[in-house]
């Protein structure tokens, strides 16, 4: 087969060219050349322009002439639905330097044509296969290939349309990577945008002007701007009322000081109306765990079960207190409670799957606006498909989005307007906790370090955000794999617990009790190193909660509350 180049769109090589070696499905071997050197890269389809002229295998001796001709039939009707997508967007290609006047008009003219493309390039779909049936289908599979490549602008004319609108618009095709670096390490000016760079700008400002024209209408029809306020005012007031009661039940069966943004949240929850509660489901979140005890301060849990199991999960670390659900895979968010008294920040993790807890830090707010912006990001933000008007029911999610938003900065995060994967790189971790970790959390394997002094037998590093796989895998295997090894960790940790240094109890017994399994003796040590560490730290109400939670491990589900 002859050579075949393919432009990379996602991954470390976005914007090179490369030289397809092979292809098997939807992995693909290339070539590329960065800084004059070639080197060979796998790829998935999806990471490459035009994925539909790629066969789905490179044709061979042994693949029969049926294989042949269907790998050809969908290779022509892909052919078809590309057309589509770059005839689409030649609409802003032909705009993309005309004055802005009124791009919210400009982007309803833009769908209108989207309607009219569609229908006409269906057309001509249905027709090129009716007739590839009823013509080419009956061939043998070399003279087919022969056939469809002699007349490209019947059967390939996405690839004949996007050589005439290079031949239109010279040098449409975006900066390479290689571009981009040389800019960077010469520190050169970055090359001006490409045409279908400048398109592509436009398109996503007149969607945002529409976008934000329609929310306002939409918004005075279902939250005007008096009930916002209102709403607020009931909400703040209620929490103050109630505030009291709350504070001294969690002080009084937890021994915890309730911060001052649970109650921002429990306010925010208040204030929200029908829009903004299915924008909280539309993200799968959900209150939860302390949260069902605002209502009533006095509910007590079911007969012969401590109430402060109640939202407690397996693998909670004694430190956590959960607030809110997630949706998907046991997902969870918890205060952190490092000194057994006062919230040191937000902590979740998914108890259904991998990864820990991480490093505890913001508020619960914070925690819904994370998870708002990747909502709002999966929803479109990236413009992952730049032709494709939006679909109805994700313009509403996104309208519910950008009221829950606005809501919430009324509460917390009201200087910042990033959105997005744009808040994420504003507010992610800092680099130097990212690489040197927490000066005061040594390293578990839960991920939520231990707040505690002195050194430890095991060699643990500082905690950082996100776990160090090396370490994890091979500390679990060595507490899992040999009982007599994970004994002898145990008694030294209790002789030094006993010494007086309670660093070695705390974090091997939360990495037991992390690593537990449904094993009996695991969880019988992990509690024992806990109980013993916490006290040793006068931390007395987390060495209850630890003893609690052991004596309920095995209930089949985490809600332990008597029915209202």
């Amino acid at each position: 087969m002859e050579r075949q180049f393919v432009r990379i769109v996602d991954g470390p090589f976005a914007g090179l060219d490369a030289e397809l070696v092979s292809a098997d499905g939807q992995s693909l071997t290339a070539r590329v050349s960065i800084f004059g050197r070639r080197t060979t890269v796998d790829l998935h389809r999806h990471q490459v322009a035009h994925p539909e002229d790629v066969p789905a295998l490179w044709y061979s001796e042994e693949e029969d002439d049926g294989q042949v001709l269907a790998g050809l039939r969908e290779q022509i009707a892909a052919q078809y639905d590309d057309l589509e997508y770059g005839k689409r967007f030649e609409f802003f290609l032909e705009r993309a330097d005309l004055p802005e006047e009124d791009l919210a008009q400009e982007w309803d003219a833009y769908t209108a044509s989207c309607a009219e493309i569609d229908a006409h390039v269906r057309r001509q779909r249905a027709a090129a296969l009716r007739t590839f049936d009823q013509e080419i289908a009956l061939l043998p599979a070399g003279e087919a290939r022969r056939r469809v490549a002699a007349d490209p602008g019947r059967w390939l004319p996405a690839k004949a349309a996007r050589e005439e609108r290079r031949s239109r618009y010279p040098g449409i095709d975006r900066s390479t990577t290689e571009e981009r670096l040389r800019a960077t390490i010469l520190g050169e000016p970055d090359p001006p945008p490409t045409p279908w760079e400048r398109a592509g700008r436009r398109r996503a400002a007149a969607r945002c002007a529409a976008e934000l024209r329609d929310y306002a209408v939409w918004k005075a029809a279902n939250r005007p701007q008096e009930q916002d306020e209102q709403a607020r005012s009931a909400a703040v007031a209620q929490v103050e009322r109630e505030r009291a009661a709350i504070e001294e039940r969690f002080a009084r069966d937890w021994g915890f000081q309730l911060p001052d943004p649970i109650f921002r949240f429990r306010a925010f929850l208040l204030s929200l109306g029908p829009a903004g509660k299915q924008a909280l489901d539309d993200l799968e979140l959900c209150p939860f765990g302390i949260m069902d005890l605002f209502d009533d301060p006095a509910r007590g849990s079911r007969p012969g079960i401590d109430v402060r199991v109640h939202g407690r999960y397996y693998r909670d670390p004694p430190e956590f207190l959960t607030f809110m659900h997630g949706g998907t895979d046991g997902l969870h968010f918890g205060l952190w409670y490092d000194d057994g008294r006062t919230c040191t920040g937000v902590a979740s993790y998914y108890n259904n799957d991998g990864g820990g807890v991480g490093l505890p830090s913001g508020t619960p707010l914070e925690a819904v606006r994370r998870t708002l912006e990747w909502g709002w990001r999966h929803l479109g933000d990236q413009d992952d498909d730049p032709a494709d008007p939006t679909d109805p029911e994700v313009a509403a999610r996104r309208r519910r989005l950008r009221l829950l938003r606005e809501v919430l900065m009324t509460f917390e995060t009201g200087d910042r307007d990033e959105q997005g994967e744009d808040y994420h790189k504003a507010y992610g971790q800092s680099p130097e906790l990212l690489e040197h970790g927490d000066p005061d959390r040594i390293e578990t394997l839960d991920g939520g370090g231990a707040l505690v002094d002195g050194d430890t037998a095991i060699k643990r590093d500082r905690q950082r955000p996100w776990d160090d796989g090396g370490f994890c895998a091979a500390l679990q295997q060595e507490l899992t794999g040999d009982p007599a090894v994970r004994d002898a960790r145990v008694a030294e940790a209790r002789r030094r617990c006993a010494a007086g240094h309670p660093a070695d109890a705390l974090a091997l017994g939360r990495d037991l009790h992390w690593i537990s399994a449904g094993d009996p003796e695991r969880e019988h040590q992990a509690n024992e190193l806990l109980t013993m560490a916490y006290r040793a730290l006068g931390r007395d109400n987390l060495a209850a909660i630890a003893q609690a939670h052991h004596r309920h491990r095995d209930l089949p589900q985490v809600h332990v509350l008597e029915k209202t």
